[in-house]
């Protein structure tokens, strides 16, 4: 908040003018910056999708009925009951709903650091409390950490962005003996292919999140969770669903059926270049975390030196200067062949001049 701004005593104290967004926009020859996929859906397959979506009025607001619809359609295409799914604007507002309906004044929330942003930044929203339990950066969450404490909500990410790191066998059932909604962020789900779905039966504290973004849709901003009907039910009244969502995003979901074995496809390609990254890696004495997500960790003498030189080379990473116990690491995405290829070599020239 600048301390002349005219507008200063109309916010609440916590709201900030800073510039919202970090990531770079340097002209580039692979972007390697935003864990996206490499590679946009074929366009017969837009074509299709876009067919679907003429059959919609605009000028109309989407109907209860027509979101029922895609419900059932979307998670029969995932293998889920329609009442144990909630269709969002992407994963953060996953993250929000569960802030709205488990957290606020005088309430708790654990997360785990370093991880995504948007759980500590949320929790400002509806100023719930946040504990953050401060992890070095190979080290992942484990029974230990989920300590005495109550929490209303625990949030734990599998695998946790920017590490790639899955948290310790038994961790998220530690969690689920407590008394919290335990919200786990499965966003990376389609590279790791571990899910703790199975225990929702038996566990209605549980809440799955997952993103399409990660796998080819971060343009259409499509998320999903998997949870209790009532957990579900209390989320999207919170929403005001469907009007939380457009006929666009309605349309994917609808015929997600038309893309699932292209997403699949392009899994098996991005795990075998993160692979290939790693190994990479590895052969340069570069030392890493091993990832199970879309994206590789790596340690750096220089990181800003480094982060600098391969953006001058056109190639467009992470730097995580700012954020604790990973000061002398960088994240790259895994690009398409070609991208990483360069990403290899610039690193190499650099790391060798």
């Amino acid at each position: 908040m600048q301390p002349d701004s005219p507008v200063k005593n109309l916010f609440r104290e916590d709201v900030s003018l800073s510039a919202p967004f970090t990531v770079s926009e340097l002209p580039h020859k692979a972007k390697l910056d935003q864990n996206e996929a490499p590679f946009d859906l074929p366009n017969d397959i837009k074509m299709a999708l876009l067919d679907k979506l003429l059959e919609y009025q605009w000028n109309r607001y989407p109907q209860p009925s027509v979101y029922m619809e895609v419900k059932e359609a979307f998670a029969k295409s995932i293998g889920y009951a329609p009442e144990n799914i909630i269709i969002t604007i992407g994963a953060d507002q996953l993250i929000q709903a569960a802030y709205l309906i488990a957290g606020g004044h005088d309430r708790k929330a654990l997360i785990f650091e370093p991880t995504y942003p948007m759980f500590a930044h949320a929790a400002k929203f509806n100023q719930t409390n946040v504990d953050r339990t401060q992890l070095a950066a190979g080290e992942t969450v484990t029974k230990d950490h989920i300590n005495a404490a109550d929490h209303n909500i625990i949030f734990i990410v599998a695998p946790n962005n920017p590490t790639g790191l899955m948290p310790e066998e038994g961790a998220i059932e530690a969690a689920l003996a407590k008394n919290s909604l335990v919200f786990v962020d499965e966003s990376y789900f389609d590279y790791s292919k571990k899910t703790w779905a199975h225990l929702l039966k038996d566990n209605p504290n549980l809440f799955i999140a997952r993103s399409a973004s990660k796998s080819c849709l971060a343009g259409i901003r499509l998320g999903y969770g998997i949870g209790h009907p009532d957990v579900i039910s209390a989320m999207e009244s919170t929403l005001t669903a469907p009007y939380h969502l457009s006929y666009l995003q309605l349309t994917v979901a609808k015929y997600f059926n038309f893309i699932q074995s292209h997403l699949k496809n392009l899994a098996v390609t991005i795990i075998f270049e993160r692979d290939r990254i790693t190994n990479q890696l590895k052969g340069m004495g570069v030392p890493y975390i091993p990832s199970q997500g879309n994206f590789v960790l790596f340690k750096v003498a220089n990181p800003s030196d480094v982060y600098r030189k391969l953006a001058e080379s056109g190639v467009r990473v992470r730097s995580l200067h700012s954020i604790p116990g990973l000061s002398d690491y960088v994240r790259v995405t895994v690009g398409k062949d070609k991208e990483n290829d360069l990403f290899i070599k610039q690193l190499k020239g650099i790391l060798a001049s």
